[in-house]
């Protein structure tokens, strides 16, 4: 439609919105529960930054004799490598005020200027959308560091993958941990235990867990496998999918034990077992990988549904540039459209760091 006022002399600047956005930097990286899980949050991540290991000397003291010739073992540290890679994330929302039903009361009751039909600043409205944008970018963050992939595809006649091929851009940021830990077990850097039920060919009879067998075969399956300092570390904890942690909670509710359900501050449902934490991952892995994910178009059943990880929080970190990264995120107004933005963009990674400080079951 054209216009009786030209404006192409000027320049039009969008009004944006301070606080809000001040108050979502501030509360999304600062969850308590990817520190639960992750460790601290690393920032001043950069590409192709490097991240170096040094392995133990090995055995070193030598028998000594009556002569001054010192003796040398030869022992050395081997160094070796791995890189940050963090991608960058982003999206934006446009919200044209004038289209939503007048009849939303909760909203259109409160609009006490002609201007407020139009830009949301200051408003509830806009309250609700930042409440919803934040717990949408925590979304984005457990998906990415747990399930992006490079590869990623949409399932076929005899392999994984993704439901539909639309989501393929909802993933494909990075390596999340998940492709990380299959190229490990590959690799055999780090040790699988074999869950057997996951290669059912129905999801009914993949969750299908006979009684006890969380505690009595897979908790012991893994800890046989595991690396004598990963036990030793007073921060190792096992990380479990919904149906292994229920399995494990009916064991000690029918055998009478004495157990309290933590309930912990960030949100996580946890037990213990052999004085390991036991972490209910169900909101973080289950939602996403159950819905998005089946093991081929033939059997449409889970992609291993059955999930542990025995490590420490510190081995599987996550890392963006910086802890303000948010500070990407915009929310302004747009007089001439008459659109309010909101958008953010911040680079992210996780790493897998040490495979023997890992034990998984799947």
């Amino acid at each position: 439609m054209a216009s009786g006022i030209d404006l192409s002399g000027l320049t039009l600047n969008p009004i944006e919105v301070q606080e809000i956005k001040d108050f979502i930097v501030e509360r999304v990286f600062e969850r308590p529960e990817f520190q639960a899980i992750h460790g601290t949050f690393k920032t001043g991540v950069k590409m192709k930054e490097q991240i170096v290991f040094a392995s133990q000397f090995g055995k070193t003291g030598l028998l000594g004799d009556a002569t001054c010739t010192r003796k040398t073992s030869g022992a050395k540290s081997t160094l070796t490598q791995k890189y940050w890679t963090p991608a960058g994330i982003e999206d934006t929302l446009i919200h044209c005020n004038a289209e939503l039903n007048s009849l939303f009361k909760a909203y259109y009751t409160k609009i006490q200027n002609y201007r407020e039909r139009y830009e949301i600043q200051g408003t509830d409205l806009e309250i609700f959308y930042s409440i919803l944008f934040e717990e949408a970018m925590v979304a984005t963050i457990w998906r990415a560091g747990w399930y992006a992939d490079l590869n990623v595809a949409a399932a076929a006649a005899g392999t994984a993958g993704l439901v539909a091929a639309g989501d393929i851009p909802y993933y494909n940021y990075i390596d999340g941990l998940w492709a990380q830990i299959f190229d490990a077990v590959t690799a055999t850097t780090v040790k699988r235990y074999t869950i057997a039920l996951n290669a059912q060919v129905t999801k009914a009879a993949q969750l299908a867990l006979t009684a006890d067998i969380a505690k009595d075969t897979y908790f012991e399956g893994i800890l046989a496998l595991a690396d004598a300092r990963l036990k030793a570390d007073p921060n190792a904890k096992l990380f479990v999918s919904g149906e292994i942690w229920e399995n494990y909670r009916k064991s000690l509710q029918k055998a009478g034990e004495n157990f309290t359900i933590e309930y912990t501050t960030e949100g996580f449902r946890q037990l213990n077992w052999n004085r390991y934490p036991v972490v209910n991952m169900e909101t973080i892995w289950d939602l996403d990988s159950r819905e998005d994910f089946v093991d081929n178009t033939t059997n449409n059943a889970y992609d291993n549904p059955n999930r542990i990880v025995f490590t420490v929080p510190e081995n599987i970190p996550l890392a963006t540039l910086n802890e303000n990264d948010l500070n990407a995120l915009e929310m302004f107004y747009d007089p001439i459209a008459r659109n309010n933005y909101l958008g953010y963009g911040f680079s992210f990674d996780s790493k897998l760091l040490e495979g023997y400080m890992m034990v998984v079951g799947y």
